[in-house]
């Protein structure tokens, strides 16, 4: 068992790029071997949020390393932290790129990442081909969050799940919100879902975007994507998560523009609750041992499985 309370052990580190030439585009990546073994391991995409880099969700991918998985954070170049720095308005410039072109872009990164994965491509000494693809799953924060659920399977209107990528066989949305940020729009887009996703949020976390909202509103829709996600038909479970207290950026696993320091509860009940939750879905039988996690919850915190 994985003791969440002690620090992870340190895996091999390895900074590059990933050329998409249809897109004439390259994705930063940052890769974290496994920190023991040698077969070939479960591989985690990381998705960062509006203004991120390849620093965000570090505390939870140390753990996941340590966890035996093989994790790949990308960047997503034009809603990543060239959006915002040197900017004299960042906000601004932040807001404008949390639009529909990004989040296709966005996708088109993750299956462009899952393709050098199955390939076995080489990011300096890091061997992707050490990840097993057809053990691959996604975690995400905010815009990220947004991100691994169209991969998952999101319906976008009548087009339907334009962005799904069937290799990925579980997803981590950290702060997801359903369309127009309204919990009604939530069925629609998530209730088709087919895989495992594990989705969580508190009772502080807000979001400039929804404007006029006030934050129970706000919540009330994040919380609203795993209560429109439908019940396993194959046993394998999708987990929810609430955090009393818990605000947006709590949620990143650190690495965030200004925000280098992780919230040390949400952190080690994600990381705990992730890992369970991926150690079932890739590989396993489904069912995460969510007791760890469990034992971390304060009062006001509530787990729930379906």
């Amino acid at each position: 068992m994985l003791a969440f309370a002690t620090p992870a052990l340190a895996a091999p580190v390895c900074d590059g790029t990933i050329s998409d030439r249809k897109r004439d585009r390259a994705i930063p990546v940052r890769v974290r071997m496994p920190a023991t073994g040698q077969a070939r391991a479960p591989v985690l995409l990381f998705s960062h949020g509006l203004g991120g880099s390849v620093e965000a969700g570090t505390a939870y991918a140390k753990q996941w390393a340590a966890a035996g998985f093989l994790v790949v954070h990308v960047q997503h170049p034009g809603s990543d932290s060239s959006v915002w720095q040197g900017s004299g308005n960042p906000r601004k410039q932040l807001m404008a790129a949390a639009n529909g072109r990004q989040l296709a872009d966005r996708a088109a990164d993750m299956s462009r990442v899952a393709d050098a994965v199955q390939a076995g491509e080489r990011i300096g000494a890091c061997d992707l081909g050490r990840g097993d693809a057809t053990r691959m799953g996604a975690a995400g924060h905010s815009f990220g969050a947004h991100t691994v659920l169209a991969v998952a399977g999101q319906k976008f209107g009548p087009m339907g799940a334009l962005y799904r990528d069937p290799r990925f066989k579980a997803v981590a949305a950290l702060s997801p919100m359903p369309p127009r940020n309204q919990a009604s729009a939530a069925p629609a887009a998530f209730g088709a879902i087919a895989i495992p996703v594990l989705a969580t949020t508190g009772s502080a976390d807000g979001s400039p975007m929804a404007q006029g909202k006030d934050i129970g509103e706000v919540t009330a829709a994040r919380a609203a994507v795993f209560q429109a996600l439908p019940v396993s038909a194959t046993g394998k479970s999708s987990v929810g998560i609430w955090l009393e207290g818990a605000d947006h950026a709590a949620f990143s696993g650190g690495g965030g523009r200004g925000r280098g320091v992780p919230n040390p509860h949400v952190t080690a009940v994600v990381s705990a609750a992730t890992s369970a939750f991926f150690r079932a879905n890739l590989g396993g039988n489904g069912v995460p041992d969510l007791a760890p996690a469990q034992a971390l919850l304060r009062t006001g915190d509530k787990l729930q499985v379906k």
